[in-house]
């Protein structure tokens, strides 16, 4: 394989948002980009790396779903964060429909409402 395809990209540990301080950073400081399914805090810190944290409730269905939703979230930020702004702090929200999407129609949804934040030229 060659091109893209064959380029491996990483999510590793420091790249999520997993303390209640940079959640609350992120939720009372940054941008809110409303969707369908999704409701995404942005915070651009340029002192940071790109860091992504989830917040899925109950409400979004059982431990298989959730943890789906949570699959695809992650998989898309892992294959987009070399495109993304330098120093982003992004939290999103998976609202009860985003149960019944698939993996591409999670990208779209995201890639439509971070649509100023990623640049594709990268």
């Amino acid at each position: 394989m060659t091109g893209a395809a064959s380029q491996r990209y990483f999510f590793p540990r420091t790249a999520r948002i997993t303390n209640k301080p940079l959640f609350q950073r992120v939720f009372s400081q940054g941008e809110k980009l409303w969707g369908r399914v999704f409701v995404c805090y942005v915070l651009v810190d340029a002192a940071c790396e790109r860091r992504l944290g989830l917040v899925v409730s109950r409400k979004v269905g059982g431990a298989v779903a959730r943890n789906r939703v949570k699959r695809h979230i992650r998989e898309f930020f892992r294959r987009n964060q070399h495109c993304m702004t330098p120093g982003l702090q992004l939290v999103v929200v998976a609202r009860a429909p985003s149960a019944t999407l698939s993996g591409t129609d999670c990208a779209d949804e995201l890639e439509r409402l971070l649509g100023k934040h990623l640049r594709r030229d990268a």
